[in-house]
């Protein structure tokens, strides 16, 4: 049987890392004041510079973070997934938004008031142990994300089919088939860069014989030079 609305919503709330180990009697308590929104693909669900003035946890789909250049050149930070906060961090600071987040898929978030993050803070210690948990995680991986960003496109592209590779590689005949795992525009976007700068990229590293590219498969040629690029020490 289907699970119910609010059961769903219940799960989605008890399975967010950002209140993990709060009690069942706090998380219904949330569940109380959340607001239930849909957006579809490619919906704007928050404009970087907007006041957070409350947070949200996705139920179902994936969302965007990322910033939008002047010259509409877009960097995707991160995507998020159901049962992930989004916009948390601003919202507890009371500040604006750092980012924008749009909808990768068609998506629905549960949004809770500021305010009843800060009741369940005050009101469950251990909350704020995982808080400070995962507001160092996210520092970490934005720490990563800048020191990506101080390297070429090419050292980029390697960093990021270095680390899909160690993950999800599968050893052939002819080398390593690594999956790129989203569209060409998309890791365009992620990467901080532009389709007609990636495409270059790619055919730099081909051209250097690191790897050959099969549609949306990547066949890695010379690992240790796709190591040694991605970690910003190329000669």
């Amino acid at each position: 049987m289907p699970a119910k609305p609010r059961d769903e919503l219940l799960d989605t709330l008890r399975a967010c890392r950002l209140w993990r180990g709060a009690t069942e009697a706090a998380v219904a308590e949330l569940a109380r004041h959340a607001r239930i929104e849909r957006f579809t693909r490619g919906a704007v669900i928050a404009t970087e510079g907007e006041q957070a003035d409350r947070f949200a946890v996705i139920v179902t789909g994936k969302v965007k973070v990322l910033h939008v250049a002047p010259d509409g050149r877009e960097l995707t930070f991160e995507t998020l997934e159901a049962t992930e906060p989004v916009a948390a961090v601003a919202a507890l600071a009371g500040a604006r938004q750092p980012a924008s987040i749009r909808a990768a898929t068609d998506v629905t978030l549960a949004w809770l008031p500021r305010a009843s993050l800060l009741e369940l803070i005050e009101s469950q210690p251990a909350v704020s142990r995982a808080m400070i948990a995962d507001l160092a995680r996210r520092v970490v991986n934005f720490t990563a994300v800048a020191t990506a960003l101080s390297l070429d496109v090419p050292s980029r592209l390697a960093g990021y089919l270095f680390q899909r590779a160690l993950s999800q590689g599968v050893a052939t005949t002819e080398g390593l088939s690594v999956e790129i795992g989203m569209s060409k525009t998309e890791l365009a976007s992620s990467l901080g860069t532009v389709p007609e700068t990636l495409s270059r990229a790619f055919a730099r590293l081909r051209d250097d014989g690191v790897l050959e590219v099969r549609g949306n498969e990547v066949l890695v040629r010379d690992f240790a030079t796709l190591a040694r690029l991605g970690s910003g020490e190329a000669d």
